[in-house]
């Protein structure tokens, strides 16, 4: 019986995905101080976003880590952020 709970855990546990708060579409609110804006994840940057600003979400990377869309501001054009720091 035990055995078969734990499995039964771990199956639930591996189904779990990473599902961001904030979706894609929306124009959400910058409120870290200051937040680069780059050419892909982890890429070369563009442009700086601060606390503030507005970011229109477009998509995730698959890792959850990045979020693409357009960069209002400052910036204004598209480019990728770090994800999470939206308010």
């Amino acid at each position: 019986m035990k055995r078969a709970l734990l499995t039964t855990a771990l199956a639930a546990a591996a189904a779990i995905t990473f599902t961001p708060a904030a979706s894609a579409g929306t124009v959400h609110e910058i409120c870290a101080q200051d937040l680069y804006v780059r050419t892909q994840p982890a890429g070369v940057i563009i442009g700086t976003l601060y606390r503030g600003d507005h970011f229109e979400l477009s998509r995730y990377s698959p890792s959850g880590d990045w979020a693409e869309g357009y960069a209002m501001g400052h910036v204004n054009q598209r480019g990728w952020i770090q994800a999470g720091w939206f308010c």
